[in-house]
């Protein structure tokens, strides 16, 4: 087991070897004593090599040295040989799970670190380990998972002060992503605290994508916030235009910050979530333009044949979540306006982004489908398809937010058209997925425990 041979640690064999000798002062000739060569004898000392038990009481005696502490020692040593290889091994094992999420191979990554039991991890590389396992958990959704992951991490990792650079760069990522998997899973207070958290700890080595996304997160939640503050409150309007207005500052700050450092994709779905606050302050003109502006730009990008890359076929993802999107807010000003034939040409355009992009597009599509056939003809069947399309999209995801939201629109179009006991069912499961929800959040037992997803 190599070591510095300058100085050894007096709590080794070796160290506790030359100590004595040097105490008795013996040379290394004299302790071998034409038994063994003084090379092998200086060996030990340095911790280069493992004495025999033989080797061992040969020191015991020549040394008046008790076996028993010599033989503590080298067990001891033995320990510290398996965990240094235990820890190279864990440390390779992170760093190769990392950059299989780099490369978007997220099952692959999921199948190393799947299996591990983390209490027999040694414990600097614990949070590290359940860190980026539960990032590829989130990569593919599983936000409870990644939520069990993510909160056992943060309880075993360090003080920040404590660590070195990279690590506090590890830490920071570690809070935004159980910041964004609380948000997900509707738990908004812990999510904002974890965001906070995160824009307390950055500094000016912080990397500015993970600013951008904590002020874009923050922005999120406010937006969602000033969604359900009651017309009935005190000061309501004046609350509502308030959180609308601290969502869009953290928004503007998260497109800046985008912006600065190319992530253009990136700045697009800030632009957005821009789009959705302005519109809630009443700037339509302004939003339609943007949005018009930025479906131009990357509408071109969905007509690219598929991607077999796994990178490729990710950025082809996001550009069509982005084009889904801004179609998906066009088609709903329109719906405002009346203008239900225009309405319903973006929205086919953010149907047809979104069946190359992600389960939540698709089924935010599917409703504002809905919403639209609605105003036209209530009773009409394909509005209901439309509702129970969105439903049926979401079923088998963790995306609860958006589950309950579909649940509450379909519930609410089945009891405008006479189907109340179907419509309560809708609301019902709605109300279900909300309980545990705050169920999760205030016990030790996980949504997964009593709904399956």
């Amino acid at each position: 087991m190599p070591r510095p041979s300058k100085h050894v640690s007096p709590d080794t064999l070796g160290g506790r070897i030359r100590a004595t000798r040097e105490q008795l002062h013996l040379s290394l000739a004299d302790v071998a004593n034409g038994h063994y060569s003084t090379s092998f004898i200086s060996q030990i000392e340095r911790n280069r090599v493992e004495p025999s038990q033989e080797s061992l009481r040969f020191l015991a005696e020549r040394l008046n040295l008790p076996l028993e502490d010599l033989e503590a020692l080298a067990r001891q040593d033995q320990q510290r040989e398996v965990e240094a290889h235990h820890f190279k091994s864990y440390d390779e094992l992170r760093i190769t799970a990392t950059q299989l999420l780099a490369e978007k191979n997220t099952h692959c990554a999921i199948a190393l670190l799947k299996d591990l039991h983390f209490p027999q991890v040694p414990p600097m590389q614990r949070w590290r380990l359940a860190a980026v396992r539960g990032q590829c958990y989130f990569a593919q959704r599983t936000f409870l998972k990644a939520q069990q992951d993510f909160v056992y991490a943060v309880n075993e990792s360090p003080r920040p002060e404590s660590l070195p650079a990279e690590q506090r760069q590890d830490l920071l990522l570690l809070h935004l992503f159980l910041a964004k998997t609380y948000r997900e899973l509707q738990q908004l207070d812990a999510a904002l605290e974890q965001y906070t958290a995160m824009l307390e700890f950055s500094g000016h080595d912080t990397p500015f994508g993970y600013v951008a996304e904590a002020h874009w997160g923050i922005a999120l939640i406010a937006y969602t916030q000033a969604a359900k503050i009651p017309q009935s409150a005190p000061s309501a309007e004046q609350t509502k235009l308030k959180t609308l207005q601290h969502a869009l500052e953290h928004a503007q700050n998260a497109h800046y910050l985008y912006r600065a450092i190319g992530e253009q994709l990136r700045a697009a779905a800030v632009t957005c979530q821009i789009g959705l606050i302005e519109q809630a302050l009443g700037n339509v003109e302004k939003v339609q333009n943007s949005l018009k502006e930025l479906l131009n730009s990357w509408l071109p990008f969905c007509a690219e044949p598929l991607a077999t890359d796994p990178l490729e076929s990710h950025r082809q993802r996001e550009i069509a979540s982005i084009v889904s999107a801004a179609a998906c807010e066009l088609a709903g000003i329109m719906l405002e306006r009346k203008e239900y034939a225009q309405a319903l040409l973006y929205v086919e355009q953010a149907l047809l982004a979104g069946k190359r992009s992600y389960k939540l597009r698709r089924a935010n599509a599917y409703l504002m489908r809905g919403r639209i056939l609605e105003a036209l003809d209530p009773y009409n069947p394909d509005a209901e398809a439309a509702f129970r399309a969105a439903v049926d999209e979401l079923s088998d995801t963790q995306r609860i937010a958006a589950r309950i939201s579909a649940h509450v629109h379909f519930g609410r179009h089945l009891l405008r058209i006479g189907k109340i006991e179907a419509g309560e069912q809708e609301l019902e499961q709605a109300h279900r997925l909300s309980d545990l929800v705050s169920l999760s959040s205030h016990s030790s037992q996980s949504v997964e425990d009593v709904l399956p997803l």
